[in-house]
């Protein structure tokens, strides 16, 4: 023992002593520090634990740090720190949630709503608490990266393929209007239809026939829908850019599902979702005045007392005709031909079908004087 066997050399005793044996001397017994396992404390504290760890996991905190807990709980005046723990104690998931996940939602709170800028209100932490919550695991992190960007998403929603399909920003739709892969088709549906429309006050029967299509998978709706519910970030364009989109391309191009992708990936470009170029409403067919005249000659006809499709009551006792067929709209008698000029010789030959003198005179067109409350009405 002791020898090393490649020089013979006798090795010194190198036997450290560590402090068991009786002629060392003890070292200065420290106090150990008192620690708290925050899993054990009141939610409020569970909570502010994971506030004042600054990205990191607090399994335990020390004397200070809960004091520090002690001192924002009592702050009053910090708004950012009580809205924190009002949303907690009103949200059920967060009071039944595990250490880990009140520190990843802590987190994902302060870069929502980082603490040293506007103070969120407390509605809207509560939103986020709830979304977040209600959300899958793998998609946590694309909401808060929406909600950090402004987009107040109720949800991550897919492709077909798994992507993001977007729809966080503000596009031309109406604010209130949730939109999703499922009101996409009826868009879609609608921009397949060859009549032209305001597309931003949909025609009642445009809206019935679309909804008709989406659920036949009428074609070419259903071969539009699948590429498009396949193109990434498709939730984020502006109903102007996807009538566009449809309406542009060669009516054969559905056929072909790689040519009919390529078409969309080099066409379906925009900059500002929620404000349309003329260019793109124009690509749409958005016609507008034409709907507004229309729909004010229909609710004019209902008014006279003709039937109106969609507007009438066909049940109405007034409506009910012998045998089996169906009430039917009249032809209009005074034709509007522009230029303030009428067309009524429907009215002069209505007149003569039902025994009323005509006045030999009267010319079959009339230049009307329009009143300036008629003209407002008509606009």
């Amino acid at each position: 023992d002791g020898v090393n066997t490649e020089t013979d050399e006798v090795l010194e005793d190198h036997n450290e002593n560590f402090g068991n044996g009786s002629n060392c001397p003890s070292p200065a017994t420290a106090p150990a520090p008192e620690l708290t396992i925050v899993a054990t404390m009141p939610l409020r504290y569970r909570v502010l634990a994971q506030h004042i760890g600054e990205g990191e996991y607090l399994y335990h905190v020390d004397a200070s740090q809960k004091k520090e807990i002690l001192r924002l709980e009592m702050d009053t005046d910090n708004s950012y720190v009580q809205n924190l723990l009002l949303a907690a104690e009103n949200v059920e998931a967060f009071k039944k949630a595990i250490e880990h996940d009140i520190h990843k939602i802590v987190n994902a709170v302060k870069k929502v709503f980082p603490v040293d800028g506007k103070t969120p209100e407390l509605a809207t932490v509560i939103q986020f608490l709830k979304t977040w919550f209600e959300t899958e695991h793998i998609d946590r992190g694309l909401l808060v990266k929406e909600w950090a960007k402004g987009n107040r998403v109720s949800a991550i929603q897919r492709t077909e393929s798994g992507a993001n399909a977007g729809g966080g920003n503000k596009t031309d739709r109406n604010p209130d209007y949730e939109h999703t892969l499922d009101t996409l088709d009826v868009e879609i549906a609608m921009a397949t239809l060859p009549m032209d429309f305001n597309i931003y006050e949909l025609p009642g029967s445009v809206y019935r026939r679309a909804k008709e299509i989406v659920k036949k998978k009428e074609s070419p709706f259903k071969e539009w829908s699948a590429a498009l519910r396949a193109t990434p970030g498709i939730l984020d364009y502006s109903r102007a850019a996807i009538f566009a989109l449809i309406r542009s391309a060669h009516p054969e191009f559905y056929h072909y599902p790689g040519r009919l992708q390529g078409y969309i990936n080099a066409n379906l470009t925009e900059t500002d979702h929620e404000n349309p170029t003329e260019e793109a409403l124009t690509a749409a067919r958005h016609t507008p005045e034409k709907d507004a005249v229309e729909e004010a000659n229909r609710q004019l006809a209902a008014a006279r007392g003709e039937y109106v499709e969609g507007i009438s009551d066909p049940n109405d006792p007034k409506w009910v005709k012998t045998g089996t067929s169906q009430p039917t709209t009249e032809p209009e008698l005074v034709k509007n031909v522009g230029n303030g000029i009428f067309d009524v010789s429907a009215l002069m030959q209505n007149s003569s079908t039902h025994g009323t003198e005509t006045n030999p005179e009267t010319t079959s067109n009339v230049q009307v004087q329009k009143a300036d409350s008629d003209e407002k009405q008509a606009g």
